[in-house]
């Protein structure tokens, strides 16, 4: 089989023309090598329709990282491998090109062409994944990373290596990521590596690199004398130190200090984290505030479109990630860190002053007062901590039954119909007059809407003012868990209605029903022979005009009382013989709903879509809870509505069987 190696970053070390060039020569299978830790966006889209158009079988073999470019690249491989140790980071395009005053028809440009190779990408992520859109957007706008079991559960991979050999990931400044691991930083640091995203220079360094290693090297200027000296000699408190020292001169404050030109300095000179960070805080106390802001010549020289470092989005986005640590401890800030011990009524401050308002002269409550009710961000920063808050909690709690489920778009609150095709989807035999046989394809009778759901609530100037965080770490964990609970309560009531044996379809009958081959004739006891029958009532389904379907088992669903039970069930025994072996081993994923009120009744189910069975929509494609805000008119502060557009329903029978209750 022929071989082809991607290492390095994308755009610059491999491009479209060069893995074209490279496929050219070649026909047949192709084992395709990837190691990139990313690159420039254009150019993984490219290569991935290289790739995708190469008409022979693509193996692509991840060894040691595909990251930003680089995994869209591994996205067009037929068969997609993870070797041992290997990585997968999914996230949003970004672009860093702005190095000038850019107008404001620019700036929209750059942004525009990334909005749609983002829609692109997430296309290529759903496709290969299966998941819906709004599930991907949401993966890549977290910076999601994946360990080979993960990526293959998640579906961007088909294979996890376990006794591959693990090579390291590719040269490549991983401190560009917002949540790249620990050891990714270190190796960016002790190698220098940094990110150049452009060729010219990229030759022209590969050229001098003689002329500048006679040249004297400069040492970076760091803290002299040296305070405070680490101890080294123990590795994992060495890489504790890197990290910390690195996050510390990422910091805007700390970038206002040329921290990360000290960077070097300060880690091969053995400084301490309190140390550097004693020095930061010391130098910005120097500082009288009218010198503070950074120069125009340094700020437009630094900074990325969409992305401030001292103001605007940017800062908005980094005081959201150091308020919500506050209100989930559990959460980490990455680049928020300098702002995790903010009160509130100082982030009030911190929007007005960006807003060019004077507080020098106003008291704490009138301060709050102005940030609360004039044009600073300070109300859009507060409802972007309770949608973190929000969104949190609802992910931790969705309900199981949802993952049986088929997402599908609603642009209004009318009835949704599904698309059935009455005379079989295979193709007949044209006969010697050319004729073809016709099929109609007709507006399913079954519906559903989407629905609205909602609540409005008020956080008070004065819980403001006392730095009262109980509405963000208790309220709206509340409110999210609360709207996964709306969703599981309506799918567990659907198949619960008439007497447990769901709703009634367009024929009269209810979901389960003898006529439709997917009711047990009587109450089961959960075993691998009530199994058996329940995967051949499914196998010998048929589609409307009475062709063989193959519908196969994928979810166990069961209410708790049942989950031990289930467990032995699918539990993969060594058998020694045979007629020992359990089929079902592997075969089914169990789902427990604690919310079914039968103790004994039990369903198989298809994967979503595989029939269309169950299907859900949110409006417009916005999964979840939203939250809006505006000035308090009953509330003498900010009012916040949480709303939720969804609905749920099934539209077939053939996806579905159950066991009845005992």
């Amino acid at each position: 089989m022929h071989e082809l190696a991607l290492n390095g970053v994308v755009g610059i070390d491999f491009d479209a023309e060069t893995v074209s060039d490279a496929l050219a020569l070649l026909s047949g299978p192709v084992r395709i090598r990837l190691n990139s830790g990313g690159g420039i966006a254009f150019d993984g889209t490219a290569i991935h329709s290289v790739l995708s158009d190469y008409r022979g079988h693509k193996t692509i073999i991840v060894q040691g990282i595909a990251a930003s470019a680089a995994s869209v690249i591994m996205m067009a491989g037929d068969r997609i491998e993870m070797s041992a140790g290997s990585v997968l980071m999914i996230h949003d395009p970004s672009q860093d090109i702005t190095s000038y005053r850019g107008t404001s028809g620019e700036h929209r440009r750059v942004a525009d062409s990334l909005d749609k190779i983002s829609d692109a990408v997430a296309q290529i992520y759903a496709q290969r994944s299966g998941k819906p859109m709004s599930e991907v957007r949401q993966i890549m706008t977290a910076e999601s990373w994946f360990t080979p079991e993960e990526a293959v559960a998640a579906g961007f991979a088909d294979i996890a290596q376990h006794d591959s050999e693990q090579l390291a990931p590719a040269e490549f400044d991983y401190r560009a990521y917002a949540h790249s691991p620990s050891n990714l930083i270190q190796m960016s640091v002790q190698n220098q590596w940094i990110n150049d995203f452009s060729k010219a220079k990229t030759m022209a360094n590969q050229s001098t690199v003689q002329t500048e290693a006679s040249e004297t090297t400069v040492t970076p200027p760091s803290l002299a004398p040296v305070m405070a000296a680490a101890d080294r000699s123990d590795p994992r408190k060495e890489l504790k130190r890197v990290t910390a020292l690195t996050n510390l001169a990422m910091q805007p404050l700390a970038q206002r200090m040329d921290a990360p030109t000290r960077l070097e300095g300060w880690i091969s000179e053995g400084v301490t984290f309190e140390a550097a960070q004693s020095f930061v805080l010391s130098e910005l106390a120097a500082q009288s505030p009218a010198t503070r802001r950074v120069p125009d010549e340094f700020y437009y020289g630094r900074n990325s479109v969409g992305h401030s470092w001292d103001s605007g989005e940017g800062l908005n986005s980094k005081i959201v990630d150091g308020i919500y640590s506050r209100v989930n401890r559990n959460h980490e800030p990455t680049m928020g860190r300098e702002f995790a011990g903010a009160s509130l009524s100082e982030i009030a401050d911190i929007c007005l002053q960006q807003n060019g308002k004077s507080t020098a002269m106003a008291s704490v409550a009138s301060r709050v007062e102005m940030a609360l009710h004039g044009t600073s961000d300070f109300p859009n920063i507060l409802r972007d901590v309770g949608n973190m808050a929000l969104s949190t909690a609802y992910e931790a709690a969705q309900s199981a039954i949802k993952q049986t489920s088929r997402e599908i778009a609603a642009s209004n609150f009318r009835a949704l119909h599904t698309v059935k095709v009455s005379a079989g989807p295979d193709l007949e035999e044209v006969n010697e007059q050319g004729e073809f046989n016709s099929g109609t394809i007709e507006e399913g009778a079954e519906t559903f809407a989407v629905k609205t759901y909602g609540k409005i609530f008020g956080i008070t100037r004065q819980a403001i003012i006392n730095d009262d965080l109980d509405v963000f770490s208790n309220m709206f964990p509340l409110l999210g868990q609360g709207a996964a609970n709306t969703e599981a309560k309506l799918f567990a009531s659907l198949l619960e209605e008439n007497a447990g044996l769901g709703p009634k379809l367009s024929d009269g009958k209810t979901l389960f029903h003898a006529d439709h081959g997917n009711l047990a004739q009587v109450a089961a006891t959960l075993s691998v022979a009530s199994l058996g029958t329940a995967r051949v009532a499914m196998r010998r389904q048929t589609g409307l005009a009475g062709e063989a379907i193959n519908v196969v088992p994928t979810f166990l669903v069961v209410p708790p009382e049942l989950e031990t039970l289930a467990e032995q069930v699918l539990t993969e025994i060594a058998a020694s013989e045979v007629a020992n072996a359990n089929p079902f081993a592997g075969k089914l994923k169990l789902l427990v709903e604690p919310r079914f009120t039968s103790a004994s009744a039990w369903y198989v189910c298809a994967a979503p879509g595989a029939p269309d069975s169950l299907q859900h929509a949110y409006l417009d494609g916005v999964a979840g809870p939203q939250l809006f805000t505006r000035e308090g008119f009953e509330v003498d502060g900010i009012e916040y509505k949480v709303r939720m557009d969804f609905g749920a329903g099934f539209t077939d029978h053939r996806g579905w069987y159950m066991s009845p209750s005992a």
